[in-house]
Protein backbone atom coordinates (compact mmCIF):
# COMPACT_ATOMS: atom_id res chain seq x y z
CA UNK A 1 0.00 0.00 0.00
CA UNK A 2 1.47 2.99 -1.06
CA UNK A 3 2.73 4.87 2.74
CA UNK A 4 2.74 8.20 1.16
CA UNK A 5 -0.89 8.46 0.16
CA UNK A 6 -1.80 7.17 3.60
CA UNK A 7 0.63 9.73 4.98
CA UNK A 8 -1.30 12.37 3.00
CA UNK A 9 -4.53 11.56 4.79
CA UNK A 10 -3.24 11.34 8.12
CA UNK A 11 -1.24 15.32 7.66
CA UNK A 12 -4.89 16.59 6.68
CA UNK A 13 -5.78 15.67 10.11
CA UNK A 14 -2.90 17.03 11.60
CA UNK A 15 -1.30 13.66 12.21
CA UNK A 16 2.16 13.10 12.07
CA UNK A 17 3.07 11.18 8.61
CA UNK A 18 4.01 7.15 8.80
CA UNK A 19 7.08 5.38 7.23
CA UNK A 20 4.96 2.51 5.74
CA UNK A 21 1.31 1.05 5.39
CA UNK A 22 2.25 -1.55 8.05
CA UNK A 23 3.75 0.66 10.38
CA UNK A 24 2.54 -0.71 14.21
CA UNK A 25 0.57 2.26 15.31
CA UNK A 26 -3.50 2.42 15.82
CA UNK A 27 -3.50 5.84 13.26
CA UNK A 28 -1.54 3.30 10.57
CA UNK A 29 -3.90 0.63 10.91
CA UNK A 30 -7.02 2.87 10.27
CA UNK A 31 -5.64 4.36 7.32
CA UNK A 32 -4.39 1.09 5.76
CA UNK A 33 -7.74 -0.96 6.05
CA UNK A 34 -9.48 1.99 4.15
CA UNK A 35 -6.88 2.44 1.49
CA UNK A 36 -8.27 -0.28 -0.69
CA UNK A 37 -11.62 0.12 -0.50
CA UNK A 38 -11.48 3.68 -1.09
CA UNK A 39 -9.04 3.32 -3.86
CA UNK A 40 -11.57 1.39 -5.84
CA UNK A 41 -14.80 3.09 -4.99
CA UNK A 42 -13.05 6.54 -6.17
CA UNK A 43 -11.92 4.73 -9.53
CA UNK A 44 -15.49 3.42 -10.00
CA UNK A 45 -16.85 6.17 -9.44
CA UNK A 46 -15.81 8.35 -12.60
CA UNK A 47 -14.47 6.86 -15.77
CA UNK A 48 -11.10 8.33 -15.00
CA UNK A 49 -8.74 8.93 -18.09
CA UNK A 50 -5.78 6.94 -16.37
CA UNK A 51 -7.76 4.03 -15.37
CA UNK A 52 -9.71 3.46 -18.69
CA UNK A 53 -8.28 0.38 -20.56
CA UNK A 54 -10.18 -1.73 -23.61
CA UNK A 55 -9.99 -5.39 -23.99
CA UNK A 56 -11.26 -7.92 -25.78
CA UNK A 57 -13.19 -10.20 -24.19
CA UNK A 58 -12.88 -14.45 -24.23
CA UNK A 59 -15.93 -16.27 -24.33
CA UNK A 60 -16.45 -18.73 -21.10
CA UNK A 61 -17.48 -22.71 -21.95
CA UNK A 62 -20.95 -22.43 -21.25
CA UNK A 63 -23.58 -19.61 -21.96
CA UNK A 64 -25.10 -18.40 -19.34
CA UNK A 65 -28.85 -20.14 -18.19
CA UNK A 66 -31.32 -18.22 -20.02
CA UNK A 67 -31.57 -14.17 -21.61
CA UNK A 68 -28.47 -13.97 -23.27
CA UNK A 69 -26.73 -16.82 -26.10
CA UNK A 70 -23.25 -16.12 -24.56
CA UNK A 71 -21.15 -15.61 -21.46
CA UNK A 72 -17.65 -13.73 -21.55
CA UNK A 73 -14.82 -13.32 -18.64
CA UNK A 74 -14.12 -9.72 -17.50
CA UNK A 75 -10.47 -8.71 -16.80
CA UNK A 76 -9.46 -9.46 -13.90
CA UNK A 77 -8.62 -5.85 -13.38
CA UNK A 78 -12.52 -4.72 -14.43
CA UNK A 79 -14.31 -2.43 -11.48
CA UNK A 80 -16.77 -1.03 -14.17
CA UNK A 81 -17.74 -1.92 -17.63
CA UNK A 82 -18.22 1.53 -19.51
CA UNK A 83 -19.10 0.07 -23.23
CA UNK A 84 -19.11 -2.49 -25.65
CA UNK A 85 -18.44 -3.29 -28.98
CA UNK A 86 -20.63 -3.88 -30.37
CA UNK A 87 -22.98 -1.48 -28.94
CA UNK A 88 -25.42 -4.00 -27.67
CA UNK A 89 -27.61 -5.17 -25.24
CA UNK A 90 -25.58 -6.76 -21.91
CA UNK A 91 -25.27 -7.71 -19.01
CA UNK A 92 -22.64 -8.14 -15.92
CA UNK A 93 -22.87 -10.74 -13.58
CA UNK A 94 -19.70 -11.40 -10.85
CA UNK A 95 -16.73 -11.57 -13.43
CA UNK A 96 -18.65 -11.76 -16.70
CA UNK A 97 -20.66 -10.45 -19.22
CA UNK A 98 -23.77 -11.49 -20.55
CA UNK A 99 -24.44 -10.81 -24.49
CA UNK A 100 -25.71 -12.34 -27.76
CA UNK A 101 -23.22 -10.90 -29.62
CA UNK A 102 -20.77 -13.38 -30.78
CA UNK A 103 -17.33 -11.80 -29.81
CA UNK A 104 -17.28 -8.66 -28.10
CA UNK A 105 -14.26 -5.95 -26.60
CA UNK A 106 -15.19 -3.28 -23.92
CA UNK A 107 -13.86 -0.35 -22.44
CA UNK A 108 -13.60 -0.22 -18.61
CA UNK A 109 -12.49 1.25 -15.51
CA UNK A 110 -9.52 -0.69 -14.34
CA UNK A 111 -8.18 -1.46 -10.52
CA UNK A 112 -5.07 1.03 -10.25
CA UNK A 113 -2.72 -0.29 -7.85
CA UNK A 114 0.59 1.19 -9.10
CA UNK A 115 0.60 4.91 -7.09
CA UNK A 116 2.83 6.20 -9.90
CA UNK A 117 -0.17 5.16 -12.39
CA UNK A 118 -2.63 7.84 -10.62
CA UNK A 119 -1.89 11.36 -11.27
CA UNK A 120 -1.29 13.84 -8.89
CA UNK A 121 -4.95 15.23 -8.53
CA UNK A 122 -6.26 12.17 -8.15
CA UNK A 123 -3.76 11.10 -5.35
CA UNK A 124 -4.92 14.21 -3.55
CA UNK A 125 -8.45 13.21 -3.60
CA UNK A 126 -8.08 10.35 -2.73
CA UNK A 127 -5.92 11.27 0.38
CA UNK A 128 -8.82 13.36 1.11
CA UNK A 129 -11.10 10.75 0.76
CA UNK A 130 -9.65 8.44 3.22
CA UNK A 131 -8.97 11.62 5.47
CA UNK A 132 -12.03 12.39 5.64
CA UNK A 133 -13.41 8.17 6.32
CA UNK A 134 -10.86 8.26 9.34
CA UNK A 135 -11.52 11.54 10.42
CA UNK A 136 -13.89 10.74 13.65
CA UNK A 137 -11.96 7.47 14.52
CA UNK A 138 -8.45 9.14 14.79
CA UNK A 139 -9.69 12.47 15.85
CA UNK A 140 -13.07 12.39 17.99
CA UNK A 141 -14.45 15.00 15.83
CA UNK A 142 -17.34 15.35 14.23
CA UNK A 143 -16.99 18.69 13.14
CA UNK A 144 -13.21 17.31 11.61
CA UNK A 145 -15.09 14.75 10.01
CA UNK A 146 -17.40 17.38 8.20
CA UNK A 147 -14.36 19.62 7.27
CA UNK A 148 -12.33 16.55 5.80
CA UNK A 149 -15.83 15.53 3.51
CA UNK A 150 -15.62 19.44 2.14
CA UNK A 151 -12.31 19.06 1.37
CA UNK A 152 -12.67 15.58 -0.56
CA UNK A 153 -15.08 17.55 -2.26
CA UNK A 154 -13.32 20.01 -3.44
CA UNK A 155 -10.09 17.88 -4.09
CA UNK A 156 -12.54 15.44 -6.19
CA UNK A 157 -14.27 18.57 -8.10
CA UNK A 158 -10.16 19.78 -9.11
CA UNK A 159 -9.33 16.05 -10.26
CA UNK A 160 -12.60 15.66 -12.56
CA UNK A 161 -11.58 19.13 -13.97
CA UNK A 162 -8.17 18.28 -14.52
CA UNK A 163 -9.51 14.03 -16.06
CA UNK A 164 -11.81 16.43 -18.46
CA UNK A 165 -8.79 18.30 -19.73
CA UNK A 166 -6.57 15.45 -20.62
CA UNK A 167 -8.68 13.25 -22.62
CA UNK A 168 -7.49 13.71 -25.80
CA UNK A 169 -8.90 15.08 -29.30
CA UNK A 170 -12.73 14.04 -29.32
CA UNK A 171 -13.67 12.38 -32.43
CA UNK A 172 -14.74 14.71 -35.35
CA UNK A 173 -18.35 15.37 -35.82
CA UNK A 174 -18.98 14.66 -39.48
CA UNK A 175 -22.46 16.13 -40.87
CA UNK A 176 -24.64 13.87 -42.38
CA UNK A 177 -25.78 13.38 -45.98
CA UNK A 178 -29.23 15.68 -45.26
CA UNK A 179 -26.77 18.53 -43.83
CA UNK A 180 -24.23 18.18 -46.85
CA UNK A 181 -27.41 18.07 -49.70
CA UNK A 182 -28.70 21.33 -48.12
CA UNK A 183 -25.38 23.01 -48.16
Amino acid sequence: MPARILSAALLELGEDRITSADQDSERARVVSALYEGERDALLEEHPWNFAVARAELARAAGGPCYGYANRFMLPPDCLHVIETDPDARYAVEGQCLLADARGVRVRYVRRVTVVSEMPPTFRSALAARIAARAARKITGSSAEKERMEALYRERLRTAKGRDAQGGGRPESIRPDAFIRARG
